[in-house]
């Protein structure tokens, strides 16, 4: 919300208002354990870059990889804190556990950097293909592996 609000020229009180009203929405949600609104809050925010994308028309946003890992990072954080009663985990879990988020959130915001070179036409040669199918690998293990987490 912060980088749509300040990368933008044209009604930014309009994309700071909607954001602004994600926001309370994740503050009311998380003490309370209201899981609905959550995503409700997120979507919300979500929906201020796209405000702003909308008022800034002309050419595809650079940052948006970067606001798209943003948001990954803040769902999965903020469900993170809506599970269950007051757990205590070991700091090893802990740290797993936020290394699994962070490492997830590079990858989402890597698939979003070639999903946004595919998008706007950009032809970098074999490089960008190899980092494509490299996304590709990283994505595919990424499901698997929280496949096989669930299952258990």
């Amino acid at each position: 919300m912060v980088y749509a609000v300040v990368a933008g020229h044209r009604l930014s009180w309009v994309v700071a208002g909607v954001g602004a009203a994600g926001c309370v929405l994740v503050v009311l949600g998380l003490p309370r354990r209201w899981p609905s609104l959550l995503p409700l809050g997120l979507a919300t925010v979500g929906g201020s870059y796209g405000v702003f994308l909308s008022l800034r028309g002309g050419a595809v946003d650079a940052g948006a990889p970067a606001v798209a890992a943003a948001l990954f990072a803040a769902a999965e954080l903020g469900f993170w804190s809506l599970e269950g009663g007051v757990v205590r985990y070991a700091a090893a879990a802990t740290t797993r556990r936020l290394g699994w988020i962070a490492a997830a959130a590079v990858a989402t915001g890597l698939v979003a950097s070639l999903v946004l070179a595919a998008a706007s036409g950009v032809s970098a040669g074999a490089g960008l293909e190899a980092a494509g199918v490299g996304a590709a690998v990283l994505t595919v293990a990424a499901v698997a592996v929280l496949a096989a987490r669930s299952s258990v």
